[in-house]
């Protein structure tokens, strides 16, 4: 075992170049497989902390309906399944400086009771002391906006009337100062804000925190159980499995960088291992005349590779740690809610990492070494041995049929098939790209001998003639179409998310928007303030009514559907469907369902569907379907009977129109004044979103270079190897009189003509992956992806200089090329 291991250790030595290659390979793909594993864990911990927002560690809400500030401390019995509870009072002002006014929402609770659940965190890293009086402690985010400093006084409007506050501490912009929202969230001693309101000794809200191993469904159901009906209302503050869901899609493109870049790998170590089982012929057949049987030899050449993949997973982990920590630095910053992603790094993400590298080296090299050892011993011991390759009509014919199955089926199979034929159609493409490009690359050759021979005579001639039948350049095109590709659909679908989410409101008219309760009066105010010209309220159910037994999570009813098509930008089924539902809206009791809730249950247009709220139920003929980006809503009725039917008085959703927007979203939250809202501009909701998943998506675009990383050490792998190949040949030219200048611009045109047909190729297969990714996708998106020209060449172009690049290496080995000891050789 001592003799094989020195074996293998004096082997790497002697091939540096080669042996480097595969451990990079192997190491960057190992850090990028561990990068994805970790920022899944990391975006799942920032996502949890966002929408935790103020609540800390508390998982459960208590309110009383109708009154803001009933709820005491007392009311919630004692009970196992509770580790902790604080009551929150929370009061909205604004702040106003230079004609801007921004919402401060002050809270205040019995510190004590909040340090259990969600402690501030002041930036001196002091414990909070002396809190009392007209004292305010502010998150540092909102005092670096305006440049505050503890012990400066500020002034808010409370009601319309200004009162001064003096900066007790500046906390850190995370725990109770946490929001969803633009604005700021201020801490007030709690018996300064109940004099400032007016208040009793009650609060607005209870937050409850479940006991070690309770879960959030097991405390609400016991919570229930013991609390008066009607005078209590119990719920959940986030949704676990939404966050979870919402983590693993801005993580999944970065593990389809990871599986482009472990496809990349897997080529250029079993490339390598072709080169490197040739190359030991000789040693193999003097083992197998000695003795050694084929498990022996594939033995000893497999542990080399094990010994690749073990260190490469190794070195790849630390790497991959650093190449986080980077991508996670400052990122924060760039979120608008301004916290910090932390770095989760979990036993499985190393572990998978590691392995996996492991297993790539291993299955990468398994082909080229089992077949190497197979070979006859006298062929092998003779030279005379030879690789065969099944009929090239036979593969060019296999390649063509693959390419246009993986094009057309997409297109062809049912709607619940799609995610299956969309995989099988990338990998098809793929495939099918790879088998076709050793025939083009040929076909290009003869059509560039011909044109280099017009423009460089001979020189030209002999660099496409070079390319012909020549497996390195067409190892080096397939890795340069990959990546490219790769790059490009990463780019393209990346961009597209970004815009697809940030800009929801693509084509609705609406320009602000306001969500809690509201009174008709309400609506009434909002319609006289100036500059507005159109108002929409909406009555809203949310998980309140039932359809034939099936639960609708959102249902909204409006009086005037025109105006709600516009508003939201709702797109029907079918051309002469809105037409038609508006009509139906106006005279009877008429449904509109959304496309996807059509499917869920079932039904179709012209049905007819019981609508019921448990006490009451009516029915309803579905007039037409729909989808919006705009909403979520999964079905829509005539406001006039939701009323009648439903007995719903006060409106849940509002959206408008005005010259001013911002000006307007201003006195719609002074009239909200104390109640829960979530009010936004779409403006601000659009910047907010835009920044928000930017930032999530930002690392994506930085890992899509280890991939050109990646590709740029195979090409330069190939071009190394392939001057190995051909170094007597180019010593046979020098010696009739080729020069060092036209070897160099020989080997340049070469590598520009790799570079340029690679990335032709690739633009073009990235078009047919894009455009099946679209399709898969079709049925839940209602917009076209814009597609660039820029991407498509910029990534082009990286191809082109890669090639260009990695063609340096043979350039200088050539200058130091011994002609009289090469053609001996």
């Amino acid at each position: 075992m001592r003799i094989i291991i020195k074996y293998i250790l004096i082997n790497g030595k002697e091939h540096k170049a080669r042996t480097a290659v595969m451990l990079l390979s192997i190491l960057i793909s190992s850090t990028l497989l561990f990068v994805s594993f970790s920022l899944a864990s990391s975006y799942e911990s920032a996502q949890e902390k966002m929408a935790r927002g103020m609540s800390g560690s508390a998982t459960v809400s208590i309110h009383a309906p109708g009154e803001s500030d009933s709820l005491k401390i007392e009311d919630i019995p004692v009970l196992p399944l509770i580790s902790a509870k604080v009551g929150m009072l929370k009061e909205s002002c604004f702040y106003h400086e230079n004609g801007y006014y921004e919402t401060v929402d002050l809270i205040a609770a019995d510190l004590s009771q909040l340090d259990e659940i969600n402690k501030p965190r002041l930036l001196d890293g002091r414990e909070l002391k002396d809190f009392s009086g007209r004292k305010i402690i502010l998150p540092d985010r909102f005092t670096l906006k305006y440049g505050i400093k503890k012990g400066d006084k500020i002034t808010l409007q409370i009601g319309g009337n200004p009162v001064c506050f003096e900066v007790a501490e500046i906390a850190a912009y995370d725990t109770v100062f946490l929001r969803k929202t633009r604005g700021a969230t201020a801490l007030l001693p709690l018996s300064t804000l109940s004099g400032l309101f007016n208040r009793t000794d009650g609060y607005n809200e209870i937050l409850i925190k479940p006991a070690k191993g309770v879960s959030t469904a097991d405390l609400i159901n016991g919570l229930e159980s013991v609390l008066p009906d009607g005078r209590f209302q119990v719920s959940e503050i986030i949704n676990e499995t939404q966050i979870k869901a919402d983590a693993r899609q801005k993580s999944m493109p970065f593990f389809l960088i990871s599986f482009f870049s472990l496809t990349i790998s897997v080529f250029i170590i079993y490339s390598s291992y072709k080169v490197i089982t040739l190359d030991r012929l000789p040693v193999i057949g003097t083992f197998r005349s000695i003795g050694a049987t084929q498990k022996a030899v594939t033995r000893i050449l497999l542990l080399e590779s094990l010994l690749y993949g073990s260190i490469g997973g190794l070195f790849g982990i630390p790497v991959g740690m650093a190449v986080l920590k980077l991508i996670l630095h400052g990122m924060g910053k760039s979120l608008p809610q301004g916290i910090e992603i932390p770095v989760v790094i979990t036993p499985f993400s190393i572990i998978a990492s590691f392995t996996t590298a492991f297993a790539i080296s291993l299955l990468s090299a398994w082909i080229p070494v089992c077949r190497a050892s197979r070979l006859p011993i006298k062929e092998v011991v003779l030279g005379t041995v030879e690789e065969p390759s099944p009929p090239r009509h036979l593969i060019i014919g296999s390649g063509s049929i693959l390419f246009l199955i993986s094009i057309f089926v997409p297109k062809l199979v049912p709607e619940n098939m799609l995610n299956l034929a969309g995989g099988f159609s990338l990998s098809g493409l793929i495939a099918a790209t790879i088998l076709i490009i050793p025939l083009l690359t040929n076909l290009v050759s003869i059509g560039l001998e011909w044109v280099y021979g017009l423009l460089s005579h001979n020189i030209g001639r002999l660099a496409a003639r070079n390319m012909r039948d020549n497996k390195n350049i067409t190892q080096n095109i397939t890795l340069l179409f990959i990546s490219i590709s790769a790059v490009i659909a990463i780019s393209v679908v990346g961009d597209f998310v970004n815009t697809y989410i940030s800009d929801v409101f693509k084509g609705a008219e609406l320009q602000g928007f306001a969500d809690g309760q509201m009174t008709p009066e309400f609506v009434d105010q909002v319609k006289n303030i100036d500059g507005v010209h159109k108002v929409l309220p909406l009555f809203v159910y949310k998980n309140e009514l039932h359809g034939n037994g099936v639960l609708f999570s959102r249902l909204e009813a409006t009086d005037n559907l025109e105006w709600y098509n516009s508003m939201l930008a709702l797109h029907y089924t079918k051309p002469l469907m809105e037409e038609q539902a508006v009509s139906a809206f106006a005279a009877n009791r008429s449904i509109l369902l959304s496309e996807s809730c059509l499917k869920r249950t079932g039904l179709t247009v012209g049905d007819t569907l019981t609508l019921s709220n448990g006490s009451a139920a009516a029915s309803y003929v579905i007039t037409g379907s729909f989808k919006s980006r705009a909403t979520d809503v999964e079905a829509v009725i005539p406001c006039s009977y939701a009323a009648i039917d439903f007995g719903m008085k006060n409106y849940g959703f509002l959206a408008y129109t005005a010259t001013d927007p911002d000006g307007v979203m201003i006195q719609i939250r002074d009239l909200f004044g104390n109640t829960q809202n979530w009010s936004r501009t779409v403006k601000e909701f659009n910047e907010d979103a835009h920044s928000t998943v930017g930032a999530f998506l930002k690392p994506m675009h930085s890992l899509t270079y280890f991939i050109l990383l990646l590709a740029a050490i195979g090409v330069i792998n190939n071009l190394l190897i392939n001057y190995m190949q051909k170094r007597r040949t180019i010593a046979m030219y020098h010696s009739i009189g080729l020069s060092i200048r036209q070897n160099r611009r020989m080997t340049v045109i070469e590598s520009f003509s790799c570079g340029m047909l690679g990335a032709a190729i690739s633009i073009f297969v990235s078009y047919m992956e894009i455009r099946t990714i679209f399709i898969v996708a079709g049925p839940k998106i209602t917009m076209e992806p814009a597609l660039s020209a820029r991407t498509f060449l910029m990534a082009g172009a990286s191809g082109i200089l890669i090639t260009l690049s990695g063609s340096v290496i043979p350039i200088i080995k050539s200058r130091q090329m011994k002609i009289i000891e090469e053609i001996k050789f």
